[in-house]
C-alpha cells in the first residue's frame, strides 16, 4: 500500500489542506511515526505534541522523548512536550471511577482540544479491535460506528491502513520508533483483545468487521440530527422530539450529549437508563451530569461545583460561566448598600433560604419546582439574598430586603 497517498486522498475528503496547522497526537510509536513522516513528505503544515502521562518509569520515559526528539530533527518538524504531573493521572482515576487508560485518554484529549485541528494515528486494526471489544464486552448500536474519520477538529488520516503496512513503511524509511512498555501488558482492555483475540482473525473476518462499521457510520449520517441547543450551562434537547426520532439519532444525540460531560465508555444500559427517564419524565443524576425534564424539555446539567468568590464585574463561574453587569430587564438590581457585611457569592447548599413575597422559602423547594439540580446564590452576613438559577434552567430570584424603587435603573447582575 501507498500510505502517504492513502493519507492524502482521506485528508482530501476530510477537506483538510495542505496549508491548514496540523498537530500530530504524537507518542512516537510506529503509528503516530508513520502519521508524521506521511504528513511531511505530503507537505503539511505540521507538529507534533507528545503528552508525558508520567505512568512509566522515569528511565523510560526519559529514553522516549530522546529518540522522538532525534526522530523529530530528522523529519524537520517542531516537537512539543507536554508534562502531566505525577499522579494526577491515577488522580481523575479515581475520582471518575475509570480505569488509568480512560483518564490518561481524558487529560491528553483536555491538552489537544486546544489545538485548532488534530490528527491521531489511529489505524485499520484499532478500528477492528474496538468493534470486537464492542462486541464482546457489551456497547450501544451507536458504538457499532467504531472510530470515525474525522469528529469535529480531530481527523485520522491513518484508518484505512493496516498496521503491517505502518510497520513496513516506517521500517522502509530507515526511523526507529519508541516503545511503550505498557502496550505488552494485558492490563487494560484494549491490550487484552489485541493480543488475546486480533491474532485469531484472519484478513477477510477483519475486512468484515471494518464494513460494519462503515457501513453503520453510512446509516447514522442518513438520520437527521436532533437539534440541541445552549442555555447557560445546560445542553437542552426537545423530549417529544427525541422520543419521536429514528432509535438511531435517538441515540446519537444523547451519546453525543453524555460524552460533552464523562469520556468513559458509554454501556448500552446506561443509554437505556437515561431514555427510560426520559420516558417517564423522571430526573437522573449520575456521576457526572445531571438530567431533568421539565414540560417538553430534557435538560442536561454537568455535575455540581463548589466554589466560593468575590461579587465582581467578570468574576469567574464554574462551567465556563461569568457574573457580569446588565441592563437587560431580567437582571438582579442589587442595592449594594443594603447588604450586610462581607458578600460573596457561592452554590446552593442545604438548607438555603430566601425571603420571597414576604414569606421565607426554602431554596431546594424553589429549585425543585424549576426541575433545576442547583444555582448559585448571593450571601451576606444575614443569609442568601439572591438566586441565579436561569443558568440552570430555574430562574433568577431577590430577597425582599434587597428591592428598592430609587435604584432599578442602574445596572444589575447576570450570570452569562
Amino acid at each position: 500500500m501507498d500510505v502517504p497517498s492513502t493519507v492524502a486522498a482521506l485528508l482530501e475528503r476530510e477537506g483538510v489542506s495542505r496549508q491548514d496547522p496540523l498537530t500530530v497526537a504524537f507518542s512516537g510509536g510506529y503509528d503516530s511515526l508513520c502519521l508524521l513522516s506521511s504528513l511531511c513528505s505530503l507537505g503539511f503544515n505540521v507538529k507534533a505534541l507528545y503528552v508525558d502521562h508520567g505512568l512509566r518509569s522515569e528511565a523510560e520515559l526519559a529514553c522516549e522523548r530522546r529518540l522522538n526528539e532525534s526522530n523529530c530533527r530528522r523529519l524537520g518538524v517542531p516537537l512539543e512536550v507536554v508534562r502531566i504531573p505525577p499522579g494526577q493521572v491515577m488522580c481523575l482515576a479515581k475520582e471518575d471511577g475509570v480505569t488509568l487508560e480512560a483518564a490518561a485518554r481524558a487529560l491528553r484529549y483536555r491538552i489537544l482540544e486546544k489545538e485548532p485541528l488534530v490528527a491521531t494515528a489511529h489505524n485499520r486494526d484499532d478500528q477492528v479491535e474496538t468493534l470486537m471489544m464492542k462486541l464482546i464486552f457489551g456497547g450501544t448500536l451507536m458504538s457499532l460506528c467504531g472510530i470515525r474519520r474525522r469528529r469535529g477538529k480531530v481527523v485520522r488520516p491513518l484508518l484505512d491502513v493496516s498496521r503491517a503496512d505502518i510497520v513496513s513503511y516506517v521500517d522502509s524509511l530507515g526511523l526507529v520508533p519508541s516503545r511503550d512498555s505498557t502496550n505488552d501488558t494485558l492490563f487494560c482492555l484494549r491490550n487484552r483483545v489485541r493480543h488475546l483475540v486480533m491474532d485469531g482473525l484472519d484478513e477477510d473476518v477483519k475486512s468484515t468487521i471494518v464494513r460494519i462499521a462503515d457501513d453503520m457510520q453510512a446509516l447514522e449520517a442518513r438520520c437527521p440530527a436532533i437539534p440541541v441547543s445552549r442555555r447557560g450551562a445546560c445542553l437542552v434537547v426537545s423530549r417529544s422530539a427525541l422520543l419521536g426520532a429514528h432509535p438511531l439519532s435517538r441515540l446519537r444525540t444523547l451519546y453525543d450529549i453524555r460524552s460533552g460531560f464523562d469520556q468513559s465508555r458509554l454501556s448500552s444500559h446506561a443509554l437505556s437508563r437515561i431514555v427510560t427517564c426520559v420516558e417517564s419524565c423522571r430526573s437522573l443524576s449520575e456521576r457526572s451530569f445531571h438530567m431533568a425534564v421539565a414540560g417538553d424539555e430534557v435538560r442536561f446539567l454537568p455535575a455540581k461545583a463548589w466554589f466560593c468568590a468575590p461579587i465582581e464585574e467578570g468574576t469567574s463561574l464554574p462551567y465556563g460561566l461569568h457574573l457580569a453587569k446588565s441592563d437587560d430587564e431580567g437582571a438582579l438590581r442589587i442595592d449594594g448598600s443594603k447588604l450586610k457585611g462581607r458578600a460573596f457569592v457561592r452554590m446552593d447548599e442545604e438548607g438555603d433560604s430566601i425571603i420571597s413575597s414576604s414569606r421565607r422559602i426554602l431554596l431546594s423547594s424553589l429549585l425543585s419546582s424549576w426541575r433545576c439540580p442547583y444555582a448559585f446564590v448571593i450571601q451576606d452576613a444575614e443569609g442568601v439574598k439572591a438566586v441565579f438559577a436561569s443558568p440552570f434552567g430555574g430562574r433568577d430570584r431577590i430577597d425582599d430586603s434587597l428591592t428598592s424603587a430609587s435604584w432599578r435603573s442602574e445596572a444589575g447582575w447576570r450570570v452569562l
